[in-house]
């Protein structure tokens, strides 16, 4: 079984594995300062842009409603915000980022409405780019409940092409006005958002750190329990499998870090680092038996 596990592992590697990147993410690590409302995760450029409160002013522009605040979060923060009255395909969250040369974009996120001041139910993704107007996204509809486990999506496939240089725009936009206690959703209604990942597959390759001592995980070949050692500091870490399947995150890990995979099944994983030092996405390849 080992000779026939490692015969296909070599056949993989000899091709091309075509994985998922982290472009932009919210995890919200920090409840105050400047930058506490932009991305915390992903590309240089993407960490510039901020999560939005908005309303709609036409297909293609939007208006920045009232101040964000946080709350306690699935790990950390999340953030939060009332005013969700009349919003039914008004109001929304919303983010942006670049990505070209990326494709097979996909999304994951958790939202929750408040159990005292019951905020939105439903939610439905949309994307556009910056010259085009929003679309609906398959899968896309969320029911919110007051935990952060209902409202979630993961991995959802958006389909983005022809994007180019220009602005990716995602919203989280209220389907319908009714409260999460099946009412209608008040002025002090509070709504919130957390755990923000876009992904995507690079068409010009990935930068792979198999022959360098920048990084290092040992054993090579292990069970889904593994230590990784780096020569310097590193910003995020995340682990997927062939499928581009994201099966574990780390934010600011240790440069020597043990790293836990529970019920990892036998095959190669992909360890992805970005370096405190740069905003280039590195990886390398592991084996589990």
């Amino acid at each position: 079984m080992k000779k026939q596990l490692l015969f296909v592992i070599m056949l993989i590697m000899a091709g091309t594995l075509s994985a998922q990147e982290t472009l932009t993410g919210w995890t919200f690590p920090a409840n105050s300062g400047a930058d506490s409302l932009n991305a915390n995760l992903g590309t240089t450029q993407n960490k510039t842009y901020d999560l939005r409160f908005q309303w709609v002013l036409t297909a293609t522009t939007d208006s920045t409603l009232n101040t964000v605040t946080f709350v306690q979060g699935a790990t950390t923060y999340a953030a939060a915000t009332t005013g969700w009255e009349n919003g039914a395909n008004i109001k929304f969250w919303s983010i942006k980022f670049k990505a070209n040369n990326y494709s097979n974009f996909k999304v994951s996120s958790k939202q929750k409405s408040d159990a005292t001041n019951p905020g939105p139910r439903d939610f439905k993704l949309q994307w556009r780019l910056s010259s085009g107007t929003y679309a609906d996204i398959d899968g896309g509809s969320i029911t919110l409940g007051a935990d952060w486990t209902t409202g979630v999506l993961t991995d959802l496939p958006v389909p983005i092409t022809g994007q180019g240089t220009s602005s990716i725009y995602l919203r989280w936009i209220m389907a319908s006005n009714t409260d999460i206690n099946g009412g209608t959703v008040a002025s002090s209604g509070q709504s919130m958002i957390d755990d923000i990942l876009v992904t995507g597959v690079n068409s010009l390759g990935q930068n792979e750190i198999l022959y360098t001592n920048r990084l290092k995980v040992y054993p090579s070949h292990n069970n889904g329990n593994f230590t990784i050692s780096s020569t310097e500091p590193i910003d995020f870490m995340s682990v997927v499998d062939l499928n581009g399947k994201t099966i574990c995150t780390m934010t600011n890990p240790g440069q020597k870090q043990t790293v836990t995979m529970s019920n990892a099944k036998p095959g190669l994983y992909l360890l992805k680092v970005r370096f405190s030092a740069g905003n280039e996405e590195l990886s390398t390849r592991f084996i589990v038996e």
